[in-house]
C-alpha cells in the first residue's frame, strides 16, 4: 500500500509540474496584440487618434507600409486635427470585439500639401517600416502618402499583453510537495520491508557456507560494481529535477498572483518631450530646438546666396525688410556685412505662448554659450496657421548688460497680451511711437520718465545727439530732416513672471536729405547710393532706417521704468524724393 501511495504521490506531482511548464511553454498566450486596418479609403490622410493608440496599455508598436510615397509623424492631437482642416481624411479606431482597426472617413478637400518638415510635428518617418512610441491620449498619428492619393492602407498597431501566468508558481510548489511526499512514502515503503523480514533460521544440517559469485569474481581479480550504486543516482536525480522547478517558480513574478490589482501602465509623455499641463502651449522646448535650427540653416543659405525668397520662408516683417535690402546692398556693395549669423548651438530661454490655436507666437533667445554672454540673439517667432512654419518676427541683439526678467517655465509658456492693453506701464501699440519721441527729443520727451536711460546704447547710436551732429555737417546748400513711423499691429507683447511683459516692436527712423539752393545737389554714398541707385539729385534723397527693438515693460502702478534689452537696425529703403 505504501509503494502505492508513493506512485501515487509521484504521479499527481509530475502531472502539475507538467501543467505548470505547459502554461509556460504548450499554453502560453501570445505576447502581443496585434490590430490591422481593414479599411480601404481614397482619402489622402489616415490618422490614429491618441484614445484609439491607448485602447491597449503598454508601448505601441506603429506599422506603416505602402507601394508609393509614406510618410508618418505624430503631435499633439489638436495641432493634428488643425493641420487636416477639412482635408478628406479616415481616422481609426479600435474594435475590441474584431481586433482590429476600423475606419471612419470625414473631410472634403481631396489633397493636402507635403506635411514633412512641418513645425506641429514631435517626431516624423520618411518611407515605410515601423516605430514603436510610448504616446498619451492626447498625441495622435497622421499618415500620408503624397498628398494627392489614396494614404497608405496597410497599417497595423501592435500592443504588448499581459503574459503572466500567476498559476506556475502555486502548481510547481504543489508539485514538487507531491514528488517529495512520494520520495518519503518511498522510503517509509523501503525500509518497512526491510524491518518486516527479520533473521530467519534454516531446517537440516550444517552446510558450508556459500560464497557469492560476486566474492569469487572478486578473488579472480575481476572488478564488480558496487551494489546499490546505480539506485542511487537514479534517487538523487529526482530532488535535482525538484529543486529546478522550484527554481524556475522562483525566477519571475509573472508566476505568481500578485497582492491586489495591478495597475495598468500610465502613458506617459517622455517619449514626445511634452508636458500635460492645465494650459496647452504652442510648442515644447524640443520643438523649439529644432525650429530654431531650421531657421538658421535658412539663414545662412539666404545669406550666402542673397536670396530674398529663401529667406521669406522663414522670415517675416521687420525680420524679412532688413534682409532684402542687405542682400540688394550687398549685391552693389561687397564691402557692407552681411546680417549678423542666426546662432542654433544653444537655446538660452524658450517661452511659448499658452495657447492651441493660431496664430501663435514663440519668443527664444539664442547664443553660441549661454554661459558665456557671447552676443546673444532674441528672436520673436510667428505661426499664422497650423499649415505654416514659425517666421521670425524680429531679430535682436541683446545688450551686454541686458536682463531678462523672470519667465514661466517652458512646459507652462506664458499669456500674449493684447496690443493695447492696459496692464502696463504704458501699452504694447504705444511704446514704438514714444521710444522715437525720445530718440528725437531725448529728456525732452514727454516718455523720457518711463524710460530708463541707463545702458540705452540707441540713443548714442542713432538719438539725439547723433542727429544734431549730422546736422550739423551738413553744407549750407542742404537740410536734414527727421520722422519717425510705426507700422499698424506690429508690437508682440508676451508676459513675464510679476505681471510685467517683453514687447517686440520695430520703429521707422526716416532721414530725409534735401538741398536749400537752387542747383544745388545731393550726393549719395554707401549703402544708400547702393540701395536707392541714385548718385546725386537735385530733389532730395530718402533713406528709412528699420529699427526692431526688445523693451521690458513693468506692470501698470509701479515704479519701474521700461528697459530696452536689444536692438537691431539698419536701412530697409532709400530711393530720391519725389
Amino acid at each position: 500500500m505504501r509503494f502505492v501511495l508513493a506512485i501515487v504521490s509521484f504521479v499527481i506531482g509530475l502531472l502539475l509540474v507538467a501543467l505548470a511548464v505547459g502554461q509556460r511553454t504548450v499554453f502560453e498566450p501570445p505576447s502581443s496584440l496585434v490590430a490591422s486596418s481593414t479599411s480601404r479609403s481614397s482619402a489622402p490622410v489616415t490618422v490614429i487618434p491618441g484614445s484609439t493608440l491607448n485602447a491597449n496599455p503598454g508601448y505601441q508598436r506603429i506599422n506603416v507600409s505602402g507601394s508609393g510615397k509614406v510618410f508618418a509623424a505624430y503631435g499633439k492631437t489638436t495641432d493634428v486635427d488643425a493641420w487636416i482642416g477639412d482635408a478628406k481624411h479616415t481616422t481609426m479606431r479600435f474594435d475590441a470585439d474584431q481586433a482590429k482597426l476600423v475606419g471612419r472617413t470625414t473631410g472634403s478637400e481631396s489633397t493636402v500639401p507635403d506635411p514633412a518638415g512641418s513645425d506641429l510635428w514631435y517626431q516624423e518617418y520618411d518611407g515605410a517600416g515601423q516605430f514603436t512610441v510610448r504616446l498619451p491620449k492626447d498625441v495622435s498619428v497622421i499618415i500620408v502618402g503624397d498628398g494627392t492619393s489614396a494614404a497608405p492602407s496597410d497599417v497595423s498597431v501592435t500592443w504588448p499583453r499581459d503574459t503572466a501566468t500567476p498559476s506556475v508558481g502555486p502548481l510547481l510548489v504543489a508539485g514538487g510537495v507531491f514528488l517529495l511526499g512520494g520520495i518519503a512514502l518511498l522510503i517509509w515503503a523501503f525500509v518497512h520491508q526491510r524491518r518486516g523480514r527479520g533473521p530467519r533460521r534454516r531446517s537440516g544440517g550444517s552446510r558450508p557456507p556459500r560464497v557469492r559469485a560476486s566474492r569469487r569474481a572478486a578473488a579472480a581479480g575481476a572488478q564488480v560494481p558496487a551494489r546499490g550504486r546505480r539506485g542511487r543516482r537514479a534517487f538523487v536525480a529526482i530532488p535535482v529535477v525538484l529543486v529546478g522547478a522550484l527554481g524556475l517558480a522562483g525566477c519571475s513574478s509573472d508566476y505568481w498572483p500578485q497582492g491586489g490589482s495591478a495597475a495598468s501602465p500610465t502613458p506617459t509623455a517622455t517619449a514626445t518631450g511634452t508636458a500635460t499641463e492645465s494650459e496647452p502651449t504652442a510648442a515644447t522646448k524640443q520643438q523649439i530646438s529644432r525650429i530654431v535650427e531650421r531657421v538658421a540653416e535658412v539663414a545662412k543659405t539666404a545669406d550666402g546666396s542673397r536670396d530674398a525668397k529663401v529667406a521669406a520662408g522663414r522670415f517675416t516683417g521687420a525680420a524679412l525688410d532688413l534682409r532684402e535690402a542687405n542682400y540688394t546692398i550687398r549685391g552693389k556693395d561687397s564691402d557692407v556685412d552681411a546680417p549678423p549669423a542666426i546662432s542654433a548651438d544653444q537655446v538660452c530661454v524658450a517661452l511659448p505662448q499658452q495657447t492651441d490655436s493660431w496664430p501663435r507666437t514663440v519668443f527664444a533667445v539664442v547664443a553660441q554659450d549661454c554661459d558665456a554672454k557671447s552676443a546673444p540673439q532674441a528672436l520673436t517667432l510667428v505661426q499664422d496657421s497650423a499649415r505654416d512654419d514659425y517666421k521670425v518676427a524680429y531679430d535682436v541683439s541683446l545688450e551686454a548688460a541686458a536682463k531678462i526678467p523672470s519667465l514661466a517655465p517652458t512646459s507652462l509658456g506664458a499669456a500674449l497680451l493684447a496690443p493695447n492693453s492696459k496692464l502696463l506701464a504704458i501699452a504694447p501699440d504705444e511704446i514704438a511711437k514714444a521710444y522715437g519721441d525720445i530718440l528725437a527729443k531725448d529728456d525732452d520727451s514727454s516718455y523720457a520718465s518711463l524710460f530708463q536711460s541707463d545702458g540705452d546704447g540707441l540713443r548714442s547710436t542713432i538719438g539725439k545727439d547723433y542727429k544734431d551732429k549730422k546736422s550739423k555737417a551738413l553744407p549750407d546748400t542742404a537740410k536734414i530732416e527727421y520722422s519717425s513711423e510705426v507700422p499698424d499691429d506690429s508690437a508682440v507683447a508676451i508676459a513675464t513672471d510679476g505681471a510685467g511683459a517683453l514687447v517686440s516692436a520695430d520703429l521707422n527712423e526716416i532721414e530725409k536729405v534735401t538741398p536749400t539752393a537752387a542747383g544745388a545737389e545731393v550726393n549719395t554714398e554707401g549703402a544708400v547710393k547702393a540701395l536707392s541707385g541714385v548718385d546725386s539729385s537735385t530733389k532730395g534723397i530718402s533713406a528709412t532706417y528699420g529699427v526692431q527693438l526688445l523693451f521690458y515693460v513693468p506692470p501698470v502702478g509701479t515704479d519701474d521704468k521700461v528697459v530696452l534689452l536689444g536692438f537691431t537696425q539698419g536701412l530697409t529703403a532709400a530711393s530720391e524724393v519725389q
